[in-house]
């Protein structure tokens, strides 16, 4: 199963690391900004369909399959759409369950790193029915343009004072 796993993962960093003649062509700031805002947009759509409940929209709009979760747990790839529609219902029950109410995402920096890839990097607060603070916790999305818009490809959770950045050498 380890092996699958690092297959996996091994074939996405060679996708990420792949360049087609257009990806790697450089952009002009209003083109650089256009893509900040859609993928903003995009994990915006991410969090208001969770606030809905809405597990269906959540598995079928926001990411793509397969798509990984990364973090102290090690790595989590989810394959399937029946998979997909199941991690949601199960994560939006528990939370439900946890007296959760809504997620806020605060972006804290987009790292354009093509016309079709992107880095959108941030913390979630979640709250409570009652509007108190459940948890803060940072995450980093890795988005990929498909033709059927912006997808999340894999996120990783890590402390709320880490921000992914993109600097130029």
């Amino acid at each position: 199963m380890k092996h699958i796993y690092r297959t996996v993962a091994a074939a996405f960093l060679l996708i990420l690391a792949s360049s087609s003649p257009a990806s790697g062509q450089e952009m002009t700031a209003s083109e650089e900004a256009v893509i900040k805002a859609e993928v903003q947009r995009h994990v915006e759509r991410y969090y208001n369909f969770y606030y809905e409940r809405n597990p269906g929209a959540l598995s079928t709009e926001i990411f793509s399959l397969p798509w990984m979760s990364m973090g102290g747990n090690g790595i989590s790839i989810t394959m399937t759409e029946e998979d997909n529609l199941a991690y949601f219902e199960a994560a939006i029950a528990g939370l439900v369950e946890r007296d959760w109410n809504r997620s806020i995402y605060t972006t804290k920096n987009v790292c354009v790193l093509s016309a079709g890839s992107a880095i959108v990097s941030g913390t979630n607060t979640r709250t409570r029915t009652d509007g108190s603070i459940m948890s803060v916790g940072g995450v980093a999305y890795i988005l990929g343009k498909t033709d059927a818009g912006w997808r999340i490809t894999s996120y990783s959770g890590h402390a709320p004072n880490k921000v992914v950045r993109c600097g130029v050498e």
